[in-house]
């Protein structure tokens, strides 16, 4: 039977539930009112009743976390079910002796400060709010109640710098000439990719899992994805992914001039899946090397290099989200803010001169 009784100026709601031999109290305190008290405690009565109710604070955090995942997040994709698993293993690692109930904000400080010395700061980070989705849910179902992992964060090894990471306007139009230049009899299939990227700014598993029924006049349609590791067509990112991208009709004309008789596949790229993207990234390093960049990026740089193109020449940051799949327009203000940088500081020094001239 619950109890519910008031405690200074909130409830506190107890459940009898049976641990091994012997009956514990199971409480959780803090309601502002008994009737959010006395809901707290029916659902934990009807949990009772059907053996949901534990006391798994003791549980190791390495065999709580993979329970977690393993149930809560089977509809993934590989790529990320690999980050999950990466991260179950570096728990193992480093703290291989705290449970779920012992995890306190200095044992997890130092976990990722550990975690910092070795690993990128996009890496930490996403280990971090991986595990506290695991610690969300472990207060969810009533197991912990606080959470030691809120406002804790380390900063991780400095990745390539932004200005890496896309080709300056003469490589990008060098790097196409030079595609151009090849025979289409003779042009690859990763040729063919990058000069997509180039004039789109597609994803790789978007590009991959492209069919010549998506490639209309003008127009190319981006409904699918590719997942390489389990090769299999999957859901776009997210539904702002499925987009129509709006191209030279030149372009579409130049692919279906390519496209070879022979084909055995309706992949656009490759036969009789698509190409990969290792096979990609290896030719787009024989290409820059071949145009002479002083930039070697990688596949991923292409949709880089083809939004900060856009924005360079003054296209609204609205419409270059959208064309980019992005959820908002906040992630591509994230992702491009070099870009945006440098424009605001043309037009601060363009805007002097014209007060100036007043």
């Amino acid at each position: 039977m619950a109890s519910i009784y008031k405690r200074g100026k909130s409830y506190t709601a107890s459940v009898s539930v049976k641990d091994g031999p012997k009956y514990r109290k199971k409480s959780k305190s803090g309601f502002r009112t008994k009737s959010a008290a006395k809901a707290w405690a029916v659902e934990m009565e009807n949990y009772k009743a059907k053996g949901f109710v534990s006391f798994d604070e003791s549980q190791p955090l390495s065999e709580y976390f993979h329970d977690w995942y393993t149930t809560y997040k089977l509809d993934m994709s590989r790529a990320t079910q690999m980050w999950y698993h990466t991260t179950e293993l570096y728990i193992e690692e480093h703290m291989q002796n705290v449970t779920l109930g012992s995890l306190n904000r200095p044992t997890f400080q130092r976990f990722l400060n550990t975690l910092a010395k070795k690993y990128s700061d996009e890496t930490v980070n996403k280990v971090r709010n991986i595990m506290h989705q695991a610690i969300k849910s472990a207060i969810y179902d009533d197991i912990i109640f606080k959470d030691p992992i809120d406002g804790i964060y380390a900063k991780g090894k400095q990745g390539k710098s932004s200005d890496l990471k896309y080709l300056e306007e003469p490589q990008m139009k060098a790097l196409v000439d030079y595609i151009q230049s090849i025979d289409l009899n003779v042009r690859t299939d990763s040729d063919m990719m990058i000069l997509l990227a180039l004039n789109t700014g597609v994803r790789y598993e978007e590009a991959a899992a492209l069919t010549w029924q998506d490639m209309n006049q003008g127009v190319i349609s981006i409904n699918k994805a590719w997942e390489q590791v389990e090769r299999a067509i999957k859901e776009p990112k997210t539904k702002s992914s499925v987009r129509k991208i709006s191209v030279p009709a030149t372009l579409i004309e130049q692919f279906h001039a390519w496209k070879r008789p022979e084909k055995a596949t309706d992949f656009v790229f490759g036969m009789p899946r698509p190409i990969t993207s290792a096979a990609v990234n290896k030719r787009l390093k024989v290409d820059l090397q071949a145009i002479k960049s002083p930039k070697i990026i990688t596949f991923h740089g292409l949709r880089h290099t083809h939004a900060s193109w856009l924005l360079s020449h003054g296209v609204d940051i609205q419409y270059v989200s959208a064309r980019l799949g992005h959820k908002s327009v906040g992630m591509t203000l994230r992702v491009y803010t070099h870009m945006l940088d440098n424009l605001k500081r043309e037009e601060d020094e363009k805007s002097v001169n014209l007060l100036e001239n007043l």
